[in-house]
């Protein structure tokens, strides 16, 4: 019977302690291409030196996260770079999806004069 609470005992400390952690997964879609996947988008926590890249699905994930508050940034080369905030419970998958639009170039004053040659 000590046995078979100790067992007990220590299954309820392992699920109590794997429920501390959280975690946040998404998907990031080109706003440019119809919403398709976004392949190798770069996606980190500020202040962190977490940093993952998006797989061909346009999938991330960072797991093992202490519950708070986190800003994602989301950056793709040729494309406006995004942060999100995002606050995870203890215990919780927090589950986001975003697009990301390419970057817009204002060109002001600009001229062009044609080159005599002879």
């Amino acid at each position: 019977m000590k046995q078979v609470f100790f067992l007990f005992t220590l299954m309820i400390c392992s699920f109590s302690f794997g429920q501390e952690t959280s975690s946040i997964q998404g998907n990031i879609l080109d706003g440019e291409l119809f919403n398709e996947p976004l392949l190798m988008a770069t996606v980190s926590i500020r202040n962190t030196s977490l940093s993952t890249h998006t797989n061909f699905r346009g999938n991330f994930e960072f797991e093992n996260l202490t519950p708070g508050t986190y800003n994602l940034i989301v950056q793709f080369l040729g494309y406006e770079t995004i942060e999100l905030p995002i606050v995870v419970s203890i215990g919780e998958t927090r589950n986001i999806q975003a697009s990301l639009k390419a970057k817009t170039f204002n060109i002001i004053g600009s001229t062009a004069s044609k080159i005599a040659s002879k």
